[in-house]
């Protein structure tokens, strides 16, 4: 490789890993082109990117970043798999590959820029609720006073109509 070549990758390596705030690291040794393609769109299906990386080039590129925390971890082939936005939604995605193809091994990452995951963490992470299903949850809760306090003003008119339409039907019998 080239050395502006080289230049260049850092340099894309140093953007990404400035800008996005949630990045796992894989060993992805055993897997075959069609099980990588799988994987890609799966991460891409929830808004990541999944790449495979260059140690000692991500290592110069994380210098001043969050993944400056694990690059000690950089050893052997390693791919990133990042998101901007929602580092569960990876988490679940990657968990989900991961179980039915053991050879793609979720190691460390780094959420929010600042916060070192391992392997255990990352389980854990991926075993939360996703961030459409915390807002379903949200919205739940903010409706349920209202449907009940609904009920609630409903309640004594239907009484009354029940007390008039057995009144009703008291009167039909004893005519």
């Amino acid at each position: 490789m080239l050395r502006a070549d080289k230049i260049n990758q850092i340099e894309q390596l140093t953007e990404t890993f400035g800008s996005v705030p949630h990045i796992f690291l894989t060993r992805f040794s055993g897997l075959s082109a069609a099980q990588s393609d799988v994987l890609r769109a799966k991460i891409r299906s929830v808004g990541g990117s999944y790449r495979i990386i260059k140690n000692r080039l991500a290592k110069r590129a994380a210098v001043g970043t969050g993944l400056e925390q694990v690059s000690g971890q950089l050893t052997g082939p390693v791919a990133i798999a990042y998101h901007q936005d929602d580092p569960v939604g990876l988490a679940k995605a990657l968990m989900d590959f991961a179980g039915d193809h053991p050879k793609l091994e979720v190691f460390a990452g780094v959420i929010d820029s600042s916060q070192v995951m391992d392997a255990d963490s990352v389980k854990q992470l991926s075993k939360l609720p996703g961030l459409l299903e915390l807002r379903a949850q949200i919205l739940a809760m903010i409706n349920t006073p209202a449907t009940m306090l609904v009920r609630l003003m409903g309640t004594p008119a239907t009484q009354v109509v029940r007390v008039l339409d057995s009144n009703r039907e008291k009167q039909e019998n004893d005519s």
